[in-house]
């Protein structure tokens, strides 16, 4: 059965309980298909990962600009199959197979296009140009503290126009208080949605609930906290948490962000031994199996902007966790 998108994108739900390479989606117009591949069939709990890796053949553009409204169209339909996709990481190949490009797409970027740079020769000294800061301004949030029975606090965005907003905290004998009286450790947030109750594992760090991570043992600063996101430091590199208002926690997706001038990443051997520090750093905190890191490289950290890489100049992808 074909659901077809008018102009570009045509879904194919083909079963195919044989398959290894899955093709998720066709665009006759621009002769682009979209495979997800080793899979055991086209269901969706066969692939639905947080990051999901697609093959991407065009029989027509060699341009990596061909994906730029076609991408999102596909992370879009994505969404509706899989809830818990964040990121896309792709590779575009021509019929014959060659590799064209590859990159990534992220849901906190609306799937937007970015482009893995060519590996050039490791003599190559070219800086990368600069990008502009174009991403608005982050909302001013006011953060709401709450206290729990055992006498420490928790802290989330707190939308008080929602009138049926119910929000419980378990005790348990890992939560502890901090030098703040912040609650501290793993635990449970249970939300109630549609008369149902929510169960949700996050680990608490400063009052703050986190999920996909775990920082037990790990000296980490809060750089700032909002109804968009909440960010992570460590040294030079810095964890992106997007806000879940279904479950009043701060999740981890996959972002990295490195500062580096880029005077210093025209030294290849630099960029890769600061991705690798930034990974010997994050990666064991990352608790959620199909998360993949992105690192993405920027001068300074946009601290007061949605998106905190804004005026990234380069991006590396990771292997899948």
């Amino acid at each position: 059965m074909k659901y077809w998108i008018p102009g570009i994108i045509a879904l194919l739900m083909i079963p195919a309980v044989q398959a290894v390479d899955y093709r998720l989606a066709h665009s006759p117009t621009l002769q682009l298909e979209v495979f997800i591949d080793d899979v055991k069939n086209s269901n969706p709990e066969s692939w639905c990962m947080n990051s999901i890796p697609l093959r991407i053949t065009s029989a027509q553009s060699t341009d990596t600009n061909v994906l730029n409204d076609f991408l999102p169209r596909v992370g879009n339909l994505l969404e509706k199959q899989c809830a818990k996709v964040a990121q896309l990481l792709w590779v575009l190949t021509d019929k014959q197979g060659n590799e064209l490009a590859s990159g990534s797409a992220s849901k906190s970027q609306s799937w937007k296009v970015v482009v893995q740079p060519a590996v050039t020769n490791s003599s190559d000294t070219t800086i990368p140009p600069a990008v502009a800061v174009t991403s608005p301004l982050a909302t001013q949030d006011t953060i709401a503290s709450f206290a729990l029975p055992q006498g420490c606090q928790f802290r989330t965005y707190w939308n008080s126009d929602l009138s049926d907003n119910v929000v419980f905290v378990p005790s348990s004998e890992e939560l502890r208080c901090d030098a703040n009286d912040l609650v501290q450790g793993p635990g449970t947030i249970i939300t109630q949605q549609g008369g149902s109750n929510q169960t949700h594992s996050v680990v608490f760090y400063q009052g703050y609930p986190l999920a996909n991570i775990n920082t037990d043992n790990h000296s980490l600063t809060v750089i700032g906290a909002n109804a968009q996101r909440l960010i992570l430091g460590a040294s030079d590199s810095f964890l992106v948490l997007p806000f879940n208002p279904q479950s009043y926690a701060w999740a981890f997706q996959g972002e990295v962000i490195i500062e580096m001038t880029r005077e210093q990443a025209a030294d290849r051997a630099a960029v890769s031994q600061r991705v690798a520090r930034a990974n010997e750093t994050w990666r064991p905190l990352v608790t959620e199996q199909g998360i993949s890191l992105i690192f993405r490289l920027v001068e300074t950290l946009a601290v007061d902007r949605v998106d905190p890489a804004s005026g990234s100049y380069l991006s590396v992808n990771d292997m899948a966790y």
